[in-house]
């Protein structure tokens, strides 16, 4: 399917560039957007310089990942409207196999890998990690970010399978996520309540950032992990409950 997808996009070749270049593009905006507003002060909210482009360098790490590994979400309601999904569900896979890993990106892959390379020289180039074992931290909270995101895309899927309406919802969730470019302490804390509770932003790109710099407590260390764990169990009951409420496009 991968194949398949990138089949689709490489298409033409310019089609392909075309895409690339505007991630770089964009990527390359932001920068300068952080560079001009830390022009004037060297900290905001009480991290340096090299601290905030940590943590919008680790926004775009997890976000281009998940793109690439979920982005057959952007593409499940079709499916479902056309009855395709109908087929996927007689196939000896996973029923969220389709709907989440159906349509991966392969152009995400490839702007994935130089930014990954580049995180781990600037992290290294500043010392922003506080120990070896702050290294190890930051790995498990990126996989459990990534768990995060899955879970947060197969509710997405769920409401989709019983209501069909799947693109707005991930695009507000997209927009939301875009709060966690800066460091989340800026916000008011009503508002990091929200994105740490309500809407585990903080947990999928802060903490992860956090834990690499050593200023993360073990209480928030177990409460990431619990909150992790459990959304991804919640994910799967409620597609599970989903899946019961179904009615394909031929009944």
């Amino acid at each position: 399917m991968a194949k398949m997808a990138a089949q689709n996009q490489l298409m033409t070749n310019w089609g392909g560039s075309l895409f690339i270049i505007g991630k770089i593009v964009r990527f390359l905006f932001f920068f300068l957007f952080l560079f001009s507003v830390l022009s004037q002060s060297q900290t905001l909210a009480g991290f340096s310089r090299e601290e905030v482009i940590f943590f919008f360098l680790v926004f775009n790490l997890i976000d281009t990942l998940t793109q690439f590994l979920f982005r057959g979400v952007y593409v499940f309601r079709q499916r479902v409207v056309s009855g395709d999904f109908d087929l996927d569900l007689v196939k000896p896979l996973a029923s969220f196999f389709r709907p989440i890993f159906g349509w991966t990106d392969i152009l995400d892959f490839i702007t994935l890998i130089p930014l990954a390379c580049f995180t781990v020289y600037f992290v290294f180039a500043n010392q922003l990690f506080s120990s070896w074992f702050s290294l190890v931290l930051f790995g498990l909270f990126f996989l459990n970010a990534v768990l995060i995101a899955f879970a947060i895309h197969l509710f997405v899927s769920s409401i989709g399978v019983m209501t069909t309406e799947v693109d707005h919802l991930i695009w507000i969730w997209r927009d939301l996520f875009g709060l966690a470019r800066f460091p989340t302490d800026i916000y008011s804390p009503k508002t990091r309540f929200v994105l740490t509770f309500l809407l585990p932003i903080i947990l999928v790109v802060t903490f992860p950032a956090k834990a690499l710099m050593g200023l993360l407590t073990w209480p928030w260390v177990i409460f990431s992990f619990t909150m992790g764990i459990g959304l991804v169990f919640l994910s799967l009951r409620f597609w599970r409950f989903a899946l019961r409420r179904y009615h394909s496009a031929s009944s």
